[in-house]
């Protein structure tokens, strides 16, 4: 049996669903008999403060997913942990494999990685229990997935080493590192902390894109290393223009064109 992580499922679920704030539910658009897959992977990391950052932001946000959000857990898997039932490379290929069987074209997929990664030879590694992933390694297993709607989240050190292999004209991008980055990265506390947000909704038309919820989260970013007074060690970017090179402001996408059009109509959350 898969292990469940309740704080981790949160944040896989808050990725397509939304988060309610203000007294506002926040609800998860419908569409024509289509379904969301959600898979989750949770990487090594020894980072005490990275472990306390994250566990808080999704404290922050259980309540309102509990009690105003209607999803499916059981269209979340959760692989986290070390041994024999963690997030082992090979548990994850044996659980794309089986998800890949249940998916329909119709239908949308996420996967996000949270966790440690390192570069090697030009490869990213995932750092798992047991031998490490490369991101082509995941990139491989992927192309099992049907799904019409994919969005990739890879919440870990030089992310973006691995834009280029894993793009596809269905698929987003997201990545809280460049390539070079190397240092452990915090995009997930911001990420989640925007989708709870109504200032989020920047055009205040009732709905939270992937663009937006990015955006505030990028900016969020950057002011954390503004007020500690020190050098920047994450630039979070976004592919989703299949040239598979990633944009650190693809909300410029409308004057200079490149990434950010597909975020832009790729909503999170309808707010009521």
């Amino acid at each position: 049996m898969m292990k469940t992580s309740a704080h981790m499922m949160i944040v896989a679920l808050l990725l397509w669903c939304g988060a309610s704030a203000g007294g506002q539910a926040a609800r998860a658009p419908t569409s024509n008999g289509s379904s969301t897959t959600v898979l989750v992977v949770s990487g090594i990391s020894r980072d005490p403060s990275d472990q306390t950052a994250r566990k808080q932001a999704v404290s922050t946000l259980r309540e309102h997913l509990l009690k105003e959000m209607n999803v499916e857990p059981r269209r979340v898997v959760v692989l986290a942990g070390d041994g024999q039932e963690g997030a082992t490379a090979a548990r994850i290929g044996e659980t794309i494999r089986t998800l890949a069987q249940a998916i329909r074209p119709e239908d949308r997929f996420i996967f996000y990685y949270l966790g440690q990664a390192n570069a090697v030879n030009g490869e990213l590694r995932f750092n798992l229990p047991g031998p490490d992933m490369t991101h082509s390694e995941l990139a491989e297993r992927l192309k099992a997935i049907k799904a019409g709607t994919q969005l990739v989240v890879l919440d870990c050190p030089c992310a973006g080493l691995a834009a280029k292999a894993l793009t596809a004209d269905h698929r987003i991008i997201v990545c809280a590192s460049m390539a070079a980055q190397v240092f452990a990265t915090r995009f997930t506390t911001h990420f989640v902390q925007a989708l709870a947000a109504p200032e989020t909704d920047a055009d205040n038309n009732g709905k939270i894109t992937l663009l937006e919820a990015f955006t505030a989260a990028a900016r969020q970013v950057e002011q954390w290393y503004r007020e500690k007074a020190v050098l920047a060690t994450e630039t979070p970017c976004l592919e989703d223009d299949g040239d598979g090179t990633p944009s650190e402001r693809p909300w410029k996408h409308e004057a200079e064109g490149g990434d950010g059009a597909k975020a832009a109509a790729s909503i999170l959350a309808e707010r009521h």
